[in-house]
């Protein structure tokens, strides 16, 4: 759909905010759908919409389960997803029975509202939250979320991407959308400690794909004794001939919508870029994010699943119990797998097989933030930064050898598409 058509269908569904500049660039951001950046485009109301809206979804709210997804190309939420300190797989602290067999998702994660400071509407929009719930292992948080969404400034460009491509972007021939997302998370209940398990911030980002999208993810380079494998492709195994290329400083990965796949890359491989070009419409998408120097001096939250959980129930005391007896068993290893998670992921949808039904096509990508215990009063934070390109071919050669470190003729030639 067009951003008009986007924003016509959001607007009736929701209230709506927009950033919005001289130049073309617009942001939909609702914030009773728990702050996220729904869609944005680079040429003005009748452009593009790049972000995923799910209306299927959105129609049924979450009668159909708690496994709907609204969409948005900017979504805050938090980690870990899985493992015995997951917080999809928990309770509600306000309910004195356990659940059982029901995947929850954390409180608010698709509908609850972000509270909106006045006077923002414009080049910004700050918002505010609380959150309250606990994790599978039963320990309770209470936390403040601020939020806040803005157009990225010309200065910003240049620290972000640097002077040549912030150049670039400045031509006259060329339309782009840039924003960003800051989330900070407050502790505002008892200590957050590893022994019950810690929160980190993940932004969830769903785009849109076509049959010409390839999404690249780059990496440090070096050898994997050294260093491990280039990415990670554990999740739901290799997909078929073709689809995923990992070459010596990038993974592509085909996300035409025809096959589930997703890769993530470790705290050793980590770059604080991720992308996907649209071949069709010339249209290179970017997202960045604030990784710290030396990320292998922080701890990432692993999200991996037992095997007691499927995608669609979850006993919480068998997946509880199962979690204690690996520690029991394995008490020199403790929780450390625990705390070296992937940094970024990146996910094409599609039909997991070929008995599988096809779904909705869309390529995901998440960055997630650090973990850390957290006092009383004490913050963390993850910033994020969301780039839409619309480009001639030398362009998007630049941009992609640039920041990416590919080739735009061996990735358009060598991709199925």
């Amino acid at each position: 759909m067009s951003y008009r058509n986007a924003l016509d269908y959001l607007e009736s569904k929701t209230k709506v905010f927009e950033l919005y500049n001289q130049l073309g660039a617009r942001v939909a951001i609702c914030p009773e759908w728990n702050g996220r950046v729904m869609t944005s485009t680079a040429d003005g109301i009748d452009g593009d919409s790049f972000g995923l809206i799910r209306v299927g979804d959105i129609e049924a709210g979450m009668s159909q389960g708690p496994y709907n997804f609204f969409g948005g190309e900017d979504q805050f939420t938090l980690s870990p997803e899985g493992g015995p300190f997951s917080l999809y797989y928990a309770v509600d602290p306000d309910e004195s029975a356990i659940r059982k067999n029901q995947v929850a998702i954390p409180v608010g994660f698709t509908e609850d509202a972000f509270e909106v400071d006045r006077g923002t509407q414009g080049s910004s929009l700050r918002m505010r939250r609380t959150i309250r719930m606990r994790n599978l292992a039963g320990a309770q948080f209470d936390l403040d979320v601020f939020r806040t969404a803005r157009l990225t400034a010309d200065h910003e460009l240049v620290a972000i991407f640097g002077d040549t491509v912030a150049a670039v972007l400045g031509q006259q021939d060329l339309s782009y959308v840039s924003y960003q997302t800051s989330t900070s998370i407050i502790n505002r209940g008892a200590p957050i400690a590893k022994s019950s398990g810690l929160v980190s911030i993940r932004a969830r980002s769903m785009f849109n794909s076509t049959a010409n999208h390839v999404i690249l993810v780059p990496f440090k380079p070096g050898e994997e004794e050294r260093f491990g494998s280039a990415v990670c492709v554990d999740f739901f195994g290799m997909p078929p001939r073709g689809r995923l290329r990992i070459l010596p400083e990038v993974a592509l990965l085909c996300a035409n919508g025809k096959y589930r796949c997703q890769i993530g890359v470790s705290r050793k491989r980590v770059l604080p870029y991720l992308g996907a070009v649209d071949f069709r419409n010339g249209v290179l998408t970017l997202v960045t994010f604030n990784l710290p120097q030396s990320p292998m001096e922080y701890e990432y939250l692993s999200n991996e699943y037992c095997e007691t959980v499927s995608n669609t129930t979850c006993d919480f005391i068998r997946t509880r119990e199962y979690y204690l007896e690996q520690m029991l068993a394995n008490p020199s290893e403790e929780t450390a797998p625990l705390y070296a998670g992937e940094v970024v992921r990146a996910y094409s949808n599609g039909p997991s097989g070929p008995n599988d039904r096809s779904t909705c096509p869309f390529y995901e990508f998440n960055t997630f933030s650090p973990a850390f215990e957290l006092q009383r009063s004490e913050m963390i934070s993850h910033h994020q930064y969301t780039t839409h390109i619309n480009a001639d071919r030398l362009t998007l050669e630049f941009l992609l050898r640039s920041l990416l470190n590919a080739d735009f003729e061996s990735v358009y030639q060598t991709m199925p598409m």
